[in-house]
């Protein structure tokens, strides 16, 4: 097993505390020696610690194997300091105001409390003795540093400097600037001079470190008539954050363009731009899409997180039986197994998580993906370059002459790309992939509508993923309620032996920022192509009947998955509603 805080190439990790480097016996296997976590778990966590900066024992927290309060006093306890819960014990007001924010973000530190001649500083590295030497003189203090777990610093860092008050600054600043203007100057080089001055730059900052505070997906910038709409999605629901004047979007679009390599002086055609953004120490892909609307350009960001798509299958929502369905599907030596579900609907996560199952040293691995949105050491990806002609269907025939054991491609979009398809998987290959439909067994449907034979789809097919994101319950603020009737009665529950004696959600605290949710988790419906299956494809039979048979033979259907998701308490009948399409009789 693999617990050195050096990696497999002997690099060290810049944000490992130093103070474990020297430990004769390391963190990990002292939590499997505890009984804290297991030597699967720990293993797992050294293989995302390896794609990320995070250090070991909060990407455990992140995975959710171990909470921040118990391992945070091992840590500390290793590293010679005190361990603060900054959640249960809040900093002092005038400790905090003795450092300016921007030192803060920059050590990744709050002050506590403190006396004439002391002050207690929470860090997330405490044996940073750089930035222990600034807080003493900028404080003129002896500096005690306590341990803080990195979420709980970034959760207590966002509500003392919200991110929404950073970008009202920043507009007022603008603003400020604007009217001591006499003119406004047109889109030109005096537009990207703006873009790099310093309002803009720390407008579109203040902006994104919002958005990655909120653990946002996307971001989503809007020309209109009043000015520029700015919003995330978070958990799967817009938000709106701020409004920038309309004299300013010329400028915040070339700030944007420029940070996402794009090309400032086309604004008619649709671009696509990437960056890598640090926030905090931790790298972010952001991948830039453009599109001219009626008042100016919409620019949309989509946050990825390589970390993300490297969670466990067991972490992602699937029911124990549910799992061991899928671990044998994805398993087989050849076969088609897709992933359907609407668009966000956390298809790319489970294939790569499924991709990680089977990455190892026996089997080649090859990926088509439009496009490659996470690179992943062991896999050999391929981006869709239609203006060459690599589209799925040609890359498919090359991928044959590949000698692959596992194909997966980006999205089944045409007749062409699902026959060859079809035909990898009938010739000794596990080929994964995407569709979009609303069901599992609507994906036959859906393949049979392309054009296949369905015979053929009866022999390639060997089983489908159906999925939803439901947002969670805030464990921090989950409270019983009484839903609205008319809210039961919507997802088929009203006064049926299928309601639970109670309900959960959230009240909105500080952790999960007033919302009463945090995070997502998936729900599942997972489909076998058994016997009895292939005979109903082969005669075209109705989806409902099908689905009788493939409940009858063991699948839970979505509205089961997600019925069981409100009963545990993990999500509320509001979320149910909102992402599961329910028939009510």
């Amino acid at each position: 097993m693999l617990t050195s805080t050096q990696d497999r190439t002997g690099t060290q990790n810049p944000s490992l505390p130093r103070g474990l480097e020297s430990s004769h016996l390391l963190l990990g296997e002292y939590l499997v020696q505890r009984g804290l976590v297991t030597e699967q778990q720990v293993q797992q966590a050294m293989d995302v610690r390896l794609r990320s900066n995070s250090f070991i024992g909060q990407i455990l927290v992140d995975l959710g194997f171990i909470r921040a309060d118990v391992i945070g006093p091992i840590i500390a306890s290793r590293l010679g300091v005190s361990y603060i819960d900054l959640l249960q014990t809040p900093p002092e007001p005038d400790a905090v105001a003795l450092v300016r924010e921007d030192v803060l973000r920059a050590t990744r530190s709050i002050p506590v409390r403190f006396t004439d001649d002391t002050v207690e500083v929470a860090m997330v590295d405490p044996l940073d003795v750089a930035a222990i030497d600034r807080l003493t003189f900028l404080t003129a203090r002896r500096v005690i540093p306590l341990l803080t777990m990195a979420g709980e610093f970034q959760t207590i860092y966002n509500d003392l400097y919200d991110a929404q008050a950073r970008t009202t600054g920043a507009l007022h600043e603008l603003e400020a600037e604007s009217a001591a203007a006499e003119e406004t100057v047109p889109v030109t080089r005096a537009v990207l001079a703006a873009a790099a001055e310093a309002p803009i730059v720390r407008l579109v900052d203040s902006i994104i470190e919002s958005a990655l505070a909120l653990n946002a997906s996307d971001l989503h910038f809007e020309p209109g008539e009043q000015g520029l709409r700015v919003r995330y999605r978070v958990d799967g629901v817009l938000i709106q954050h701020t409004t920038i004047p309309a004299n300013q979007i010329p400028a915040v679009t070339a700030r944007l363009k420029v940070l996402c390599s794009m090309d400032v002086t086309e604004n008619r055609r649709p671009q696509d731009g990437r960056m890598r953004y640090d926030h905090h120490g931790t790298l972010y892909d952001v991948r830039a899409s453009s599109v001219r609307t009626v008042f100016g350009e919409k620019i949309v960001l989509r946050i990825l997180d390589q970390a993300s798509v490297l969670v466990p299958l067991a972490r992602l929502g699937l029911l124990p039986y549910q799992q061991k369905r899928l671990d044998a599907l994805i398993l087989q030596p050849h076969g088609m197994v897709l992933v359907v579900g609407p668009t966000g609907s956390g298809k790319s996560t489970t294939l790569y998580s499924s991709l990680n199952l089977l990455n190892d040293a026996k089997r080649n691995i090859m990926t088509l993906e439009d496009p490659v949105e996470y690179n992943v050491p062991g896999l050999n990806q391929v981006q869709v370059n239609a203006k060459i002609g690599l589209t799925f269907a040609s890359g498919l025939r090359t991928f044959v002459r590949q000698d692959p054991d596992v194909i997966l491609v980006g999205e089944i979009r045409d007749q062409e790309t699902a026959e060859m398809a079809v035909q990898e998987s009938l010739t000794g290959h596990l080929l994964l992939s995407t569709l979009h439909t609303n069901s599992a067994v609507g994906t036959v449907t859906r393949l049979t509508n392309l054009g296949l034979d369905p015979f053929l789809v009866s022999q390639a097919l060997t089983g489908v993923v159906s999925q939803r994101l439901c947002a969670k319950i805030c464990s921090q603020c989950a409270d019983d309620y009484d839903p609205r009737p008319e809210v039961l009665e919507a997802i088929g529950l009203k006064n049926g032996p299928d309601a639970p004696a109670k309900f959960r959600r959230g009240r909105g605290c500080r952790a999960c920022h007033g919302r009463g949710v945090s995070g997502r988790i998936g729900v599942f419906e997972v489909l076998v192509v058994d016997e009895d299956i292939r005979r109903l494809i082969m005669r075209q039979a109705a989806e409902d009947e099908i689905q009788r048979v493939a409940e009858a033979n063991g699948m839970m259907s979505l509205r089961e998955a997600a019925l069981h998701a409100v009963r545990t308490g993990i999500t509320t009948p509001e979320e149910m509603g909102r992402v599961v399409l329910t028939k009510v009789a």
